[in-house]
C-alpha cells in the first residue's frame, strides 16, 4: 500500500495524553481502556456526527480504536463494526477485510440468489393458486359438515318413527326385517357420503401438497445455498497475524473448537482494525472499542461506554491475529483467590460455604480453581461433592453442596420449585427510579455475544426478581434482591436492563464497567432440609 494510502486512515492527537503507552496490547475481551485510547475514542465521538448521516438515536453502533505506533509517530486508526447505512467505506475509517458489498463479487451475487430464492417462496405462499385452494378447501369442509349435519338428522327422525313402529301392536316379522334394512341402508348412505367427502378432500390435499413440496424444496435449496455461501465468505476472510501467517476464518474456527463460525463473524470493529495494522506494518499498542446511539432492543448498550472484543465471534480469530504481539494474559487467569473456603452450615447430607469473589462454583473448560473441586479435595478420595446452585465468579456469599445423588436431587427440586428463600446484596452503578418493586424480564442466551444474556420476550424464559432499595450515597445505590427464579445473569440483567432498573451492578464487566470486583453478594438462604424436615436458616455478612 502506498504512503498516501495508509495517512488517509491514521488520526493524529489533537492532545497527546499524559500516561505512559502500555507495553503490553490489552486482553480483548476483558480490559480497562489506556488513557491513550481512551483519548483516541473522544476524539473519535468528535467525528462521528461529522462523517455518518445515520440516525444513532434510532439504532446505534459499535465503534473501535487501535493505537498504533508509525513512522510518523503514535497515531490511531478508526473502525465500526458490519456496515452503517448499507455501506462500508467511510472517510477516515479502515476498510472491513473482505467488502460483502461488492456487487461484482461471488457474496453480493450469492446474495441475490437467495433473495429471488425467498421470492419464489413468497410468491408461492402468498400466491393466490395457494389462497384460492386454501379456500376451496375451507368451502368444502363446511359444505361436507352441512351435508353431514343434514343427513345425521334426517337417519335420527326415521329411527325415531322405526322405534314407534316397533313399540306398536301392528309390528311384523316382515315390517321388522324392513325397518332393520331401512336402518342398514342409512348408515350405508352415511358411510358413503363421508368416503365421498374424503376422496374430495384428499383430491384437494393433493392439489396443496404440490404446491406446498415446491416451497420445501425451495427452502431446502436456499438453506444449502445460504450455508454454502457462508462456508465460501468465511474463506474469502483471508487474516493475517504478526507473525507473518496468514488463515481464514473458517479454519481459525475449524481448528479452534471445530464449529462454523457464526453469522458475521470478521466484521467486527478490532479485527478489521488489526487487519489495516498488520497489513501496513503498523505495530498495535492498546484499543478501546466503545457503543454510540440506542442499544438493539434486548441488549445491553450504553451510550459511550466501552466494551470488550465479543467472544463469539472474536475470540477465535483474534487468538490467531494478535500472534506476534506482546498481549496482555486474560484477567481471570491471574485470579489466585489462596484464602480458605469458609463454612458456614455442614452436617452429613449438606455443606454451605461463603464463596469469595473472583472463585469458580465449579470446574469450567479452562483450568481454574473452583470451589466445588476445593471440597472434593478436602472430603478425600471417592467423596461425593456436586453444587446445588451456582453463584458467578464474581459473586460472593453463601452456596450449598450436596454430599451424595440424592440430596443433590431433593434440593435441586426445592430450587427448581421456587421453594428456597434467596437475598442477595447489591451496590448499583446509578440510581433506580423506584425504591421497590418487581422486574419479570424474560431471558435467553445471546447467542451472537456468550456468555451475555439479552431480553427475548418470543423465546426468552421467564424470571422474577423483587428488591427493596437499602441506601444511597454518591450515585450508588445499596439494594437487597429476592430473586423467585434462577436465570443466568438474572439478576445483573434486571439491574442493568433499561426496562430493568437501568442501573448497572458495580463491578460488572459485562453490563456495566469493571472495577475491582463485582459488588455482588448472596446474604441468606432459607430452605426446608431433605433429611431433618426442618428448616435451614443461614445469613452471610456483605463484605462491601
Amino acid at each position: 500500500m502506498s504512503k498516501s494510502y495508509v495517512e488517509q486512515y491514521l488520526h493524529a492527537y489533537h492532545v497527546l495524553p499524559t500516561g505512559p503507552l502500555p507495553t503490553l496490547f490489552d486482553f480483548p475481551h476483558q480490559y480497562v481502556p489506556n488513557a491513550w485510547a481512551q483519548t483516541a475514542a473522544e476524539q473519535l465521538q468528535e467525528l462521528i456526527p461529522k462523517t455518518f448521516r445515520h440516525d444513532f438515536n434510532t439504532l446505534g453502533k459499535m465503534f473501535g480504536v487501535l493505537v498504533v505506533d508509525t513512522p510518523v509517530g503514535i497515531r490511531f486508526l478508526a473502525g465500526f463494526s458490519g456496515k452503517i447505512d448499507e455501506a462500508t467505506f467511510f472517510p477516515g475509517f479502515v476498510p472491513p477485510i473482505y467488502d460483502t458489498l461488492n456487487t461484482d463479487a461471488f457474496f453480493k451475487q450469492g446474495e441475490q440468489e437467495l433473495n429471488d430464492l425467498t421470492r419464489q417462496i413468497n410468491k408461492l405462499t402468498d400466491g393466490e393458486s395457494l389462497s384460492s385452494i386454501l379456500k376451496e378447501k375451507s368451502q368444502f369442509e363446511l359444505d361436507a359438515q352441512a351435508k353431514i349435519a343434514t343427513l345425521k338428522h334426517s337417519i335420527k327422525m326415521k329411527k325415531e318413527l322405526r322405534d314407534v313402529l316397533r313399540k306398536s301392536t301392528v309390528l311384523t316379522s316382515e315390517l321388522d326385517a324392513q325397518l332393520a334394512n331401512e336402518s342398514r341402508q342409512e348408515q350405508l348412505a352415511l358411510k358413503s357420503l363421508k368416503k365421498e367427502i374424503q376422496v374430495g378432500l384428499e383430491e384437494i390435499n393433493a392439489k396443496i401438497s404440490v404446491i406446498q413440496d415446491e416451497i420445501t424444496a425451495l427452502k431446502l435449496k436456499r438453506t444449502n445455498q445460504s450455508i454454502a455461501l457462508q462456508h465460501q465468505l468465511f474463506k474469502a476472510y483471508n487474516l493475517l497475524n504478526f507473525n507473518g501467517e496468514t488463515s481464514t476464518v473458517l479454519d481459525v474456527f475449524t481448528a479452534y473448537n471445530g464449529e462454523t463460525p457464526p453469522s458475521g463473524t470478521g466484521e467486527c470493529a478490532l479485527p478489521k482494525l488489526l487487519h489495516f495494522a498488520v497489513l501496513n506494518q503498523l505495530k498495535p499498542i492498546c484499543f478501546a472499542e466503545f457503543w454510540w446511539g440506542l442499544s438493539p432492543i434486548g441488549e445491553i448498550r450504553k451510550h459511550g461506554h466501552f466494551y470488550p472484543a465479543c467472544r463469539a465471534k472474536c475470540e477465535p480469530i483474534l487468538g490467531f491475529m494478535l500472534q506476534g504481539i506482546a498481549v496482555a494474559k486474560n484477567p481471570v487467569l491471574n485470579t489466585l483467590i489462596s484464602a480458605p473456603l469458609k463454612i458456614l452450615y455442614e452436617d452429613d447430607y449438606l455443606i454451605v460455604i461463603n464463596k469469595p469473589n473472583g472463585l469458580l462454583s465449579v470446574p469450567g473448560r479452562s483450568d481454574l480453581d473452583s470451589a466445588e473441586d476445593r471440597l472434593a479435595l478436602r472430603a478425600g478420595k471417592g467423596a461425593y461433592i456436586k453444587a446445588i446452585h451456582r453463584l458467578d465468579m464474581g459473586t460472593s456469599g453463601i452456596m450449598m453442596f450436596a454430599k451424595s445423588p440424592e440430596i443433590l436431587a431433593a434440593m435441586q427440586m426445592q430450587f427448581a420449585k421456587n421453594r428456597v428463600t434467596k437475598t442477595y446484596e447489591a451496590l448499583l452503578d446509578g440510581t433506580p427510579k423506584e425504591l421497590e418493586g418487581t422486574i419479570t424480564l424474560p431471558l435467553r442466551l445471546n447467542l451472537a455475544h456468550r456468555p451475555h444474556q439479552m431480553v427475548c420476550f418470543e423465546h426468552g424464559k421467564k424470571t422474577h426478581t423483587e428488591y427493596n432499595v437499602l441506601d444511597f450515597k454518591d450515585k450508588i445505590t445499596r439494594i437487597e434482591f429476592y430473586p423467585k427464579t434462577g436465570r443466568t445473569h438474572q439478576l445483573r440483567m434486571h439491574a442493568a436492563h433499561p426496562l430493568g432498573l437501568n442501573c448497572a451492578i458495580l463491578g460488572d464487566e459485562l453490563y456495566g464497567v469493571a472495577k475491582d470486583r463485582l459488588y455482588l453478594h448472596a446474604k441468606s438462604i432459607e430452605c426446608w432440609h431433605p433429611v431433618y424436615e426442618g428448616v435451614i436458616t443461614l445469613k452471610c455478612p456483605t463484605p462491601f
